[in-house]
C-alpha cells in the first residue's frame, strides 16, 4: 500500500509549525520528565546553555542550569519540583549575583497532566526581568522618598529650636571657661557633637525640599574640580591617589551646580570610607551621545559592597559605617538630588571575596544634556 503522502506532509508542517511557536518564545523554555531529565528546549535556552540543542536532551535540568548532584533544595526555591509534587502551575521570582551585576528573574513551572491526572512532564518558563525590576524600584523609591520628605521636613523644623538653644548656650559657657580644662573640651564635645545634629538636619531639609522648577546647565568638569581641590588635602592625608579623567569639549549638563557639588562631595566621602589605609580614586567623565546624556564615574579601589547590602545602599539613613561616623543620608540624599534633574544614580561593585585583584566600587551619575 502506497504511504499516505497527505498525511505525512501534514504531521510535517505540524511538527514545523511547533517549532515555530516553541521557537518564536523568547523566554527560555525547557520540558522536563519526572526523573528532571530535559526532554525539549526552544532556541532561547540552547542559547543561553551555549550548547546545541541535541547536547541538552536527556542532560538533568538541575545538573544543567544549577550545577547540583540532586534536584534543588531550600536555598534555591524549585518550581518544577513544586509543579510535580502539586500538579498545580508554580511561580518563583530568582535573584543571581553575576559578578558585580543583580539579575532577576520570573520562573513559571506548567504541569502536563495524563488522562488520570498524573503529572508526567513539565515545561518551566524563564523570564529575564530585571529591567522592569529595576523600573519598579526606581518608582518605589521615588514614593518613598516623597513620604520621607515630608517626615523629614516635620522633624527637621522640631530639632532646629533646641539645637539652636543648645549651641547658644554652649557658646557663651565657652567664652567664660579656660582653655586646656577638662571642662573646655566637654564643651567643645557637645559644641561638636550639636554641629553634627546640625549637619543631619540641614541634609533633612536637603532631602524634603521640593523640586526646583528653574532650568540649571552646568559645567560637569569645572564643578568637579572645585570639589576634588577642596577635598585633596584630606584624600592625601588618606594616602588616596586620585586620577581625573575628564573629557573634553563635555556639552553641559542640566543640573543645580550646588546641589550636583554636594553630589560629587558624598560620592567622594563614600570612596573615601570605603579606602581606609589609602588606594587609587578614578574621576572620569563622558558624552553618552546615544543617549545624549553626560555620565559622571567616581571608581575607587576599596572593600566593595556586600551583597546583603546592594538593594539597601539608597535607602536613607542605612549605613555599614561605625556609630559617630555619618547618618547614613549622604546616598539617599544625593539619589533624590539628582532624580530631581532627570538623572540616576547606578553603582557596580566588586567585593574582595568575589575578585581580590578587582574589587572597588564604580558609581555612575547620569544626567541629560542641558537643552
Amino acid at each position: 500500500m502506497a504511504p499516505n503522502l497527505t498525511t505525512k506532509e501534514e504531521l510535517l508542517e505540524a511538527n514545523r509549525f511547533l517549532n515555530s511557536i516553541l521557537n518564536g518564545i523568547k523566554d527560555t523554555m525547557m520540558v522536563v520528565d519526572r526523573d528532571y531529565r530535559i526532554e525539549e528546549v526552544n532556541e532561547s535556552f540552547a542559547r543561553k546553555a551555549g550548547k546545541p540543542k541535541h547536547e541538552l536532551l536527556g542532560k538533568r535540568c538541575y545538573r544543567l542550569v544549577h550545577h547540583l548532584n540532586k534536584p534543588c533544595v531550600y536555598n534555591h526555591p524549585c518550581p518544577v519540583k513544586d509543579a510535580f509534587k502539586t500538579g498545580k502551575t508554580a511561580e518563583v521570582f530568582h535573584i543571581y549575583f553575576e559578578g558585580p551585576k543583580i539579575a532577576y528573574s520570573r520562573i513559571i513551572a506548567y504541569p502536563i497532566l495524563d488522562d488520570r491526572g498524573k503529572v508526567t512532564r513539565v515545561i518551566e518558563l524563564e523570564r529575564d526581568v530585571t529591567e522592569w525590576k529595576k523600573t519598579g524600584d526606581h518608582l518605589y523609591n521615588m514614593q518613598k522618598l516623597a513620604f520621607l520628605g515630608k517626615l523629614a521636613a516635620g522633624l527637621s523644623h522640631e530639632f532646629n529650636n533646641p539645637l539652636g538653644v543648645i549651641l547658644g548656650f554652649t557658646d557663651l559657657l565657652l567664652e567664660k571657661m579656660e582653655r586646656d580644662t577638662q571642662s573646655y573640651e566637654i564643651l567643645k564635645t557637645i559644641e561638636r557633637q550639636a554641629f553634627n545634629c546640625k549637619r543631619i538636619v540641614e541634609n533633612l531639609i536637603s532631602f524634603a525640599a521640593s523640586p526646583d522648577l528653574t532650568r540649571y546647565s552646568t559645567d560637569v568638569n569645572a564643578n568637579l574640580e572645585k570639589v576634588v581641590s577642596v577635598v585633596m588635602d584630606i584624600l592625601r592625608t588618606e594616602k588616596i591617589v586620585v586620577e581625573k579623567n575628564l573629557a573634553e569639549n563635555l556639552p553641559k549638563a542640566k543640573g543645580n551646580p550646588e546641589h550636583l557639588r554636594q553630589v560629587f562631595m558624598n560620592l567622594i566621602t563614600n570612596a573615601v570610607a570605603a579606602m581606609r589605609g589609602g588606594g587609587l580614586l578614578t574621576i572620569s567623565t563622558r558624552h553618552n551621545s546615544p543617549k545624549n546624556r553626560i555620565e559622571i564615574l567616581f571608581k575607587d579601589t576599596g572593600h566593595g559592597i556586600k551583597q546583603e547590602y546592594r538593594n539597601e545602599i539608597f535607602d536613607p539613613f542605612f549605613t555599614t559605617r561605625e556609630v559617630g561616623e555619618g547618618g547614613g543620608l549622604g546616598l539617599s540624599v544625593s539619589y533624590g538630588l539628582v532624580s530631581k534633574n532627570d538623572g540616576e544614580i547606578t553603582f557596580e561593585t566588586v567585593t574582595e571575596e568575589e575578585d581580590r585583584e578587582n574589587k572597588g566600587t564604580t558609581f555612575i551619575v547620569s544626567l541629560p544634556v542641558a537643552s
